[in-house]
């Protein structure tokens, strides 16, 4: 499990950023400066980084936090669309979906598991460009078509 791999603590925040780089669970160096440094604090009984979250005693929950989460996803009454590296993790449920066209689906195979820290830019142009095309219609602003003739 990759949590369970993570290490406990670290030396400094630079050997934080350096091990989310190295082991890459963030693949944009400018982004893992930027984010990691919120992902730790300074231990109060010694002179090292721990997490800020920890995150294994929550395990229990896991599995709960997603059960049923794709077909409420699909089932919401708008437009949708889905960021992805990969189609791997794409479950029974969502491949039908996004086969019948009920949702974008993005895919970003450049990208690791924090898309939008590896590819910022491109995860903002994908967002912004579905935006756009979904955009409720102004509908006083069309013109009338003039009545049938004949």
């Amino acid at each position: 499990m990759f949590i369970a791999a993570r290490p406990r603590s670290f030396g400094s925040v630079k050997s934080a950023i350096k091990w989310h780089i190295d082991s890459e669970t963030i693949l944009n160096p400018e982004s893992a400066r930027l984010s990691v440094p919120s992902l730790i604090t300074k231990a109060k009984d010694a002179d090292k980084w721990v997490w800020r979250t920890q995150l294994l005693p929550t395990e229990k929950y896991w599995s709960g936090w997603y059960t049923g989460l794709s077909k409420t996803f699909v089932s919401a009454p708008t437009a949708k669309l889905l960021v992805l590296a990969g189609t791997d993790r794409l479950d029974k449920e969502l491949l039908i979906a996004q086969m019948q066209g009920k949702f974008q689906l993005e895919l970003l195979p450049a990208a690791g598991h924090t898309i939008q820290e590896d590819l910022p830019d491109r995860v903002g142009d994908v967002i912004l460009s579905f935006w756009r095309r979904n955009q409720p219609l102004d509908i006083a602003s069309i013109r009338r078509l003039p009545p049938k003739q004949g």
